[in-house]
């Protein structure tokens, strides 16, 4: 399929998402050479507030480019959920007066809620909640075995009834705009 040929950047606020998003487009079996992950400098500012800043910009190139390429913008839900923080990325691509992403382009956009912890949490075995606070792992690899069971669920029947609704969208987003 032409799109695994497709250079995939990956903008997210930080280590702990790159790396779970690496893993996964490994898994997916993205090559390493085909992947680019980038992610907020830590302790200056918002996380998220820098993503939806490198969004305009990626965009842009994306759009620009004569390249098949696709765009992965990772931010975490907090308390506005999936509908909220894409809402926020349209805004922001108003502002900078540019179309927001257009349903055929291979921009996703993926918002882990509460956070990327909570995945880490339900893909471990346990119940979980979008509005609570899990902890987060001591090393960004520790979460590598819950990558590897989401990339097992989506190469073959799919998520359980159980997962999180931004788990779902997420992989809809992936399904829809990037594979």
């Amino acid at each position: 399929m032409s799109s695994k040929k497709a250079k995939i950047v990956v903008i997210c606020e930080d280590a702990q998402q790159g790396y779970f998003a690496r893993r996964f487009l490994y898994g997916m079996k993205w090559g390493r050479s085909q992947v680019r992950i980038e992610f907020g400098p830590s302790g200056i500012g918002s996380g998220e507030q820098w993503v939806r800043e490198v969004y305009i910009e990626e965009l842009k190139n994306l759009r620009s480019s004569h390249v098949n390429r696709a765009l992965v913008a990772i931010v975490d839900g907090d308390t506005l959920g999936v509908r909220g923080r894409i809402q926020q990325f349209d805004r922001r691509c108003e502002e900078s007066q540019i179309k927001p992403r257009q349903k055929k382009e291979k921009v996703a956009i993926i918002v882990p809620t509460r956070s990327i912890e909570t995945w880490i949490e339900y893909l471990e075995g346990n119940t979980v909640n979008e509005t609570a606070s899990y902890p987060k792992l001591q090393y960004e690899s520790d979460c590598q075995p819950s990558v590897d069971k989401l990339v097992e669920y989506c190469r073959s029947a799919g998520l359980p009834e159980s997962a999180p609704d931004s788990l779902r969208a997420a992989c809809d987003e992936y399904q829809e705009r990037v594979r």
